[in-house]
């Protein structure tokens, strides 16, 4: 063996900690948020957003697999923005009723102030079902709006696992995703106050 041989350093670029990954995936996410909200999903090329993120196409693809994950990243982070909030929210009212009706409100309210995230998470373009059959099959978006059962089952005094409160718990997220989709889309027409709507959406499913 040549002299020095055995303290050669290893060619080649030293592998990134995961703490270093997660911040490179986190950092190609938020470009591509801008340039989805920008541009749309569908316009939008692996290419054009690795030229953003400021690194090469293999760079993006060595992170994630398609742009469909990407897309479903941005989805997850805008979904742990709002129900941080609402947890937040419901952890810190005491009386059920007046828990479910603030955490209903935050919730329609949250897209009204955050209109370029409903129109990305509920509107995007170039998008199969698979893809998004694929999302909502991780189970984490569904873990979060377990929320509304769980005030539900409290403002109700009642078991948050019934399928009875299931389906008033879904009828409520149903609602809420109307009011917000109405108030954003049809924003030209004369609504009820927002209140009005979300109180009624709630007082529906309380009796």
């Amino acid at each position: 063996m040549e002299q020095g041989q055995g303290n050669r350093r290893a060619r080649g670029r030293p592998s990134r900690s995961a703490e270093q990954r997660d911040d490179i995936r986190a950092h190609i996410a938020r470009c591509a948020l801008r340039l989805f909200q920008q541009e749309g999903y569908a316009a939008v090329s692996m290419r054009k957003l690795a030229a953003e993120a400021g690194c090469t196409p293999k760079t993006v693809y060595a992170y994630f697999h398609a742009k469909v994950d990407i897309l479903s990243l941005v989805w997850s982070d805008v979904f742990a923005a709002l129900f941080d909030e609402l947890d937040a929210l419901a952890a810190a009212e005491p009386d059920p009723v007046l828990r479910l009706e603030e955490v209903a409100q935050a919730y329609v309210d949250f897209w009204l102030e955050h209109r370029e995230h409903y129109f990305l998470v509920f509107m995007s373009g170039g998008l199969s079902r698979a893809d998004v059959e694929g999302y909502v099959a991780t189970g984490a978006p569904r873990a979060r709006f377990d929320l509304f059962a769980r005030c539900l089952a409290d403002a109700l005094g009642e078991t948050p696992d019934g399928p009875a409160l299931r389906a008033k718990s879904e009828a409520l997220v149903c609602a809420l995703n109307g009011i917000s989709q109405a108030l954003i889309t049809i924003s030209g027409h004369a609504w009820t106050p927002c209140e009005a709507l979300v109180h009624i959406a709630v007082h529906g499913v309380l009796k």
